[in-house]
């Protein structure tokens, strides 16, 4: 029997997709891995277009497909579409590792592994304060308006997976995350020293969330920030692995 799609659930990919910024065709993300199975996860700001597009800014389809398009599912929008047709998005998110990940992920898999997850084995999962791919990428997006609305939009789905979810730790990837996360969720994120390669240094933040999920966060995105070195996501994962351990915060 198939398990209930969940009203929040429902609500999030019912929701019509905005008129500016965002991927044309797409769908929103929810997770990429399974968000119920996970005990871990890390946080984004939102899907990086390249989920949904070439380089030539076509939607990827066939074997290049990453996640379910409109184009794929067949629908100009999912506003009234079929629970089945919606569980075939959330499969698409569940499966995400197992098909064809961007591998910008990878980025962040030593630091995952130093706490003994991995997108890879579902362990692990990714979340993002906004769900929908935007294009331009986010930091391009002309009007700080249309950033802030989209954010507040989504705020109340991520508490939703949040508070569902059994996430042991949550793992925020740059101070472009921390800072909008703490304002959303209403959470303190006392410092918790740094790490330094070279001349960049990250710092970080550790705290919990009220209903006991411990949060580690660090400043620069290891993803994307200029002049972030092996040596330095080495350093991470390193103190990572000791705030894991560390049960002081309550």
């Amino acid at each position: 029997m198939k398990p209930i799609l969940a009203d929040y659930v429902i609500a999030r990919l019912r929701r019509p997709l905005p008129a500016e910024y965002v991927v044309r065709g797409s769908t929103p993300v929810l997770s990429f891995g399974n968000a119920l199975d996970a005990t871990v996860a890390t946080l984004g700001l939102n899907p990086s277009r390249r989920e949904f597009l070439d380089r030539n800014g076509r939607l990827l389809s066939g074997t290049a497909r990453r996640l379910e398009t409109l184009r794929s599912l067949g629908v100009p929008n999912l506003v009234s579409v079929s629970q089945s047709t919606l569980r075939r998005v959330i499969n698409g998110c569940n499966n995400y590792f197992t098909v064809n990940p961007y591998r910008w992920f990878d980025q962040l898999e030593s630091i995952l592994q130093s706490v003994g997850a991995s997108y890879y084995d579902g362990s692990a999962c990714h979340l993002d304060l906004v769900q929908w791919a935007t294009d331009p990428t986010w930091g391009k997006i002309p009007n700080r308006t249309i950033r802030n609305r989209l954010l507040k939009e989504d705020a109340a789905f991520l508490r939703e997976q949040l508070t569902t979810g059994s996430f042991r730790l949550l793992l925020i990837n740059g101070r472009g995350v921390v800072r909008p996360f703490q304002r959303m969720m209403g959470v303190k994120r006392p410092p918790a020293g740094s790490v330094k390669s070279r001349s960049v240094e990250s710092r970080m933040s550790l705290g919990r969330l009220p209903f006991g999920t411990k949060v580690i966060g660090w400043s620069v995105n290891v993803q994307s920030s200029y002049g972030v070195s092996n040596a330095l996501r080495a350093a991470l994962a390193c103190r990572v692995r000791g705030l894991n351990h560390d049960d002081t915060i309550v």
